[in-house]
């Protein structure tokens, strides 16, 4: 049989990670009491780290002495490069484990990062900055869903189960192809479909939320300055005097409800005694100076 048909299929796949992430959950437990033994503050700091520690002693064992992980063993599959010529080389297994473990969070830091960068950049142009701050406020909301859309991918085609395997070009053979299971294949395909479908009807939903709360939050601020602006342009109309067009000193009202000056409105009413805009009757006893307006 080609190497091509003894591929390991789905149900191996998932099979030996399963088998081997009992065991590593077991080292983490252990991991997570010796912490807690040796200090319950460092635990409380630390012990999120147990599980990326469990993966690497687990895997590291097994790459440096060029042996199967008991996963591997109990499905009866390997792992070989990307030509399926020979065992991945020893550095290229570690670094996947390191990336399969660690690096989403690894991009989510550099991302992070990167918009506190530009948000202190004073050289990019205001149009420039926001647009890539967009673009990686799009690249944080995708990042999250990239390993449920590369597991549908699996369930539906086989291949690569862990996306570090994809970018490291790591590949599962099955040295016993007479366990092969191909009448699962298409009960993986239908979860496949039906995952992806699920995914994408979620990521649509929160894309829409997310606009709508952007609108939300745009319409409240455009309120909050028109309603800022009027309030502003109120008051200074009010408070300015049809005499001297400039800001009232000494505001003072008419009998009719006009503000002037106090000494414009007096020097007016010496000539005149009818409001400047109105036209109505006033006398100068009627004027009443408004005092902390």
């Amino acid at each position: 049989m080609s190497l091509y048909h003894a591929n390991a299929g789905q149900a191996e796949i998932i099979r030996t990670i399963q088998k081997d992430q009992t065991y590593i959950d077991e080292i983490r437990s252990q991991l997570s009491d010796i912490l807690l033994l040796l200090s319950q503050k460092n635990w409380f700091k630390y012990q999120h780290l147990c599980k990326l520690i469990a993966e690497v002693l687990y895997h590291h064992y097994a790459i440096v002495h060029n042996q199967q992980t008991l996963g591997e063993e109990y499905t009866g599959i390997i792992q070989v490069d990307a030509n399926y010529v020979m065992l991945p080389n020893k550095a290229l297994q570690i670094f996947a484990i390191l990336l399969e473990y660690g690096g989403e969070h690894v991009v989510d830091r550099i991302l992070t990062r990167l918009q506190m960068e530009l948000d202190r950049s004073e050289e990019l142009l205001p149009e420039a900055k926001d647009g890539f701050i967009k673009l990686l406020d799009g690249l944080k909301f995708v990042v999250p869903y990239v390993r449920g859309f590369h597991t549908s991918l699996f369930y539906i085609y086989g291949g690569k189960y862990h996306i570090s395997k994809r970018l490291t070009g790591i590949n599962y053979i099955l040295i016993r192809n007479w366990l092969k299971e191909n009448h699962s294949i298409y009960g993986f395909r239908i979860l496949g479909i039906v995952t992806l479908v699920q995914l994408v009807l979620s990521l649509v939903v929160k894309f829409v939320e997310q606009r709508k709360k952007a609108k939300n939050i745009a319409a409240s601020s455009s309120k909050t300055v028109k309603r800022t602006r009027l309030e502003t342009t109120s008051t200074s109309s009010g408070r300015k005097c049809a005499l001297c067009m400039e800001l009232a000193v000494d505001l003072s009202a008419t009998q009719c409800g006009h503000l002037f000056c106090w000494v414009c409105i007096l020097n007016w009413l010496d000539e005149r005694q009818i409001c400047p805009i109105c036209r109505e009757a006033i006398k100068k006893s009627r004027v009443i100076r408004l005092m902390n307006f």
